[in-house]
Parts: C-alpha cells; sequence; structure tokens
C-alpha cells in the first residue's frame, strides 16, 4: 500500500516551474529527489503522476501563449520594415524623376536662352548626386538598422521554437513513461488480487485440513479405545478362564 500523500497540488505545481527554469522536465524521480532535499518530504507516486499530468496542461497553455506573444511582436516589426523600404524607395524615385525632369527643363532652358552655362549644370548636377547619395546612405544605415533588429528577433523566436521542441520531446518521454508506469502499476495491481484470491483459497484449505486432521485425530482415537477396551474384555475373559481352571484343579480329590 502506498504512503498517504503530505503534499499539496500546488506545492508539487511550484516545484514543477522550478525544475523546468532549469531546463529539467519534471518527474516522479525529479520531484522526489527535489521533495527530498528541500525538506525530507514524501508522497506517492500516483499522488505525483496526477499533479505532473494536471501541470502538463498549464504548461502547455503557457507556450501556447508565449509562441503568440512573439508573433505579436515579430509581425508588427516585418509589416513596418516592409511599408519604411517600400516608402523609402518611392520617395527615391520619385526624387530621382523629379531632378531628372528638372534637370531636362534646365537643359531646355540653358539651350534656349544661352543664360546657363556648363559649369553651372555640373555644379547643380554634382549637388543632386551628393544629395542623393547622402539619402542613399541614410536609408541604407536605416535598412540595416531594420535587418539587425530582425535577425535578433528571428533568432530569438529560433531559439524559442528549439526550446519548445526539446521540451516537447521531454514530455512525450515523460508521458511514455508515466504510460508505463500505469500499466505496470495496473498489473502490480492485478497480481496483488491474484495473490490475495490465493492467500484466501489456501487460507480455506489449511481450515478444511485442520478439520479432517482433527476428526481422523478423533477417529483414531476413538479406534484405539475400542480396541483397548476389546483387549480389556478379553484380557478379563482369559483371567477369568484361569480362575475357573484354577478351582477345578483346588477341588477334593477322589
Amino acid at each position: 500500500m502506498a504512503r498517504k500523500a503530505n503534499i499539496a497540488r500546488e506545492e508539487i505545481h511550484q516545484a514543477c516551474w522550478e525544475l523546468i527554469e532549469k531546463n529539467s522536465f519534471p518527474n516522479i524521480p525529479r520531484l522526489t529527489e527535489y521533495f527530498l532535499q528541500k525538506d525530507g518530504r514524501r508522497c506517492s507516486n500516483t499522488t505525483f503522476l496526477n499533479a505532473i499530468t494536471h501541470w502538463e496542461e498549464a504548461y502547455k497553455e503557457q507556450q501556447q501563449h508565449e509562441l503568440s506573444e512573439l508573433n505579436d511582436v515579430l509581425l508588427p516589426v516585418f509589416k513596418r520594415f516592409s511599408r519604411e523600404v517600400t516608402q523609402n524607395i518611392g520617395l527615391l524615385l520619385d526624387e530621382k524623376s523629379s531632378e531628372i525632369e528638372q534637370h531636362q527643363i534646365r537643359k531646355q532652358e540653358a539651350t534656349q536662352s544661352g543664360y546657363l552655362s556648363l559649369s553651372s549644370a555640373l555644379i547643380e548636377l554634382q549637388n543632386t548626386h551628393d544629395a542623393l547619395t547622402s539619402k542613399h546612405k541614410e536609408v541604407c544605415a536605416e535598412a540595416e538598422s531594420l535587418q539587425q533588429k530582425l535577425t535578433y528577433s528571428e533568432q530569438r523566436y529560433q531559439e524559442v521554437i528549439a526550446q519548445n521542441s526539446v521540451l516537447t520531446n521531454q514530455l512525450k518521454q515523460e508521458q511514455k513513461e508515466s504510460t508505463e508506469f500505469r500499466i505496470n502499476l495496473a498489473q502490480k495491481e492485478v497480481d496483488l488480487a491474484k495473490q490475495d484470491n490465493q492467500l484466501i483459497k489456501l487460507t480455506e484449505e489449511n481450515v478444511k485440513l485442520t478439520a479432517l486432521l482433527e476428526e481422523h485425530q478423533n477417529n483414531k482415537a476413538a479406534d484405539e479405545m475400542t480396541k483397548w477396551q476389546e483387549m480389556t474384555k478379553k484380557l478379563d475373559a482369559l483371567t477369568s478362564s484361569v480362575k475357573t481352571m484354577q478351582r477345578k484343579d483346588r477341588g477334593p480329590k477322589q
């Protein structure tokens, strides 16, 4: 018979969370060792098993919640990055198109009026080129910053997935061991019931054999008593005959 549990389910759940924080998935041996080291208390394996099963449901819900939160964090970052890149490229295209149109207009005006010199046109083109180069660097720097944030978010996401995969495999292994434990426990209960039945049968047979033995002993004693009485009667008869013969031998001689 298992000992009565003296550890509350809430304490077992708290122990499960502390083990999982140490990347150690809770099972019956680990919980047993945990409480032995903590305060020396013990409880039945069935109590541990039921508490672990209840805790696993809460753990699954937490994992799903964390993945959902991570998705909520990453999705806006992806959308904002895509939107900002698209806007910057559009602005660059608009600026470049406008600059080309202005350059064509200035070129036509210079050709028609002859007031703009080649040097002025080259200086303006250089200024435009410098401005575009500076804008391009700013856009590249912003894109690089967004890429770094995206890379970090992806790494964190992969770490969470990898950790969840490890813990999921441990959970499957613990569930397998739990199933085997339940099967073994059920088999032991069946074996114990068989032993109880055999013990009952043996007890009944022992009672029957004891009764038969007593009856045999009583019958044997009765038979011996009967034989003794018969021998006593024969001995008495023989003694009586001897005495009769002796009396005859002692009678008067003729």
